[in-house]
């Protein structure tokens, strides 16, 4: 359930702010809830309203965050063939998705490179998996090959945008976008060579 008074909507966004700037300088382990307080500009009784500890923080910041990720990805594509995977509306929704994690660069990025348990990137790598077995229509279990490319495509994707990320200025989106249709329309091998030359 989402908060709708302004005052908490605006305290956890501050929160959720200073969880970041203080990952930026410190690993998680050495955060403590006072330098989250003063970065987020709050007394520790408002932090406590909040959350049990800064691990129930990140835990949610991570849910919420991993949430977002899910209602953006778009894994239309995956219905196309090799001979509509030009059609525009799959283009477009890969293009939407791009521009989502776009413009939560800094944010993935920095989660990206937090150790955790489970790493954010494999775990936005399963989302995107799971949203193609769903698309698929995919049976409980899974077919193991329809698993396996859900995986390979899931992979894909993700490790194509975190390349994009690690050269931006040097890739553009379009540049990722016709690598991926060409992945999905020729192959990565073909692709890859022809890249190459």
């Amino acid at each position: 359930m989402q908060p709708t008074d302004l005052r908490v909507v605006k305290t956890l966004k501050q929160i959720d702010r200073a969880l970041l700037a203080c990952l930026v300088e410190s690993p998680f382990e050495k955060i403590t809830v006072e330098q989250l307080c003063k970065a987020a500009l709050i007394n520790r009784s408002t932090f406590y309203k909040y959350y049990t500890s800064k691990y129930d923080l990140m835990e949610r910041y991570l849910a919420r965050a991993l949430d977002g990720f899910r209602r953006q990805v778009d894994v239309t594509f995956v219905n196309a063939s090799p001979e509509t995977i030009q059609n525009l509306l799959y283009q477009k929704n890969f293009e939407t998705t791009l521009n989502f994690l776009y413009k939560h660069k800094a944010e993935y990025t920095l989660l990206w490179s937090i150790p955790l348990e489970e790493g954010v990137f494999g775990r936005m790598v399963d989302a995107v998996h799971d949203a193609i077995l769903e698309k698929l229509d995919a049976q409980d279990p899974p077919d193991p090959y329809a698993d396996l490319y859900a995986r390979l495509f899931a992979s894909d994707m993700m490790t194509l945008v975190r390349w994009w990320f690690h050269y931006e200025g040097r890739i553009t989106a379009k540049e990722v976008q016709d690598i991926m249709r060409k992945n999905m329309k020729q192959g990565m091998f073909r692709t890859f060579r022809e890249q190459m030359r």
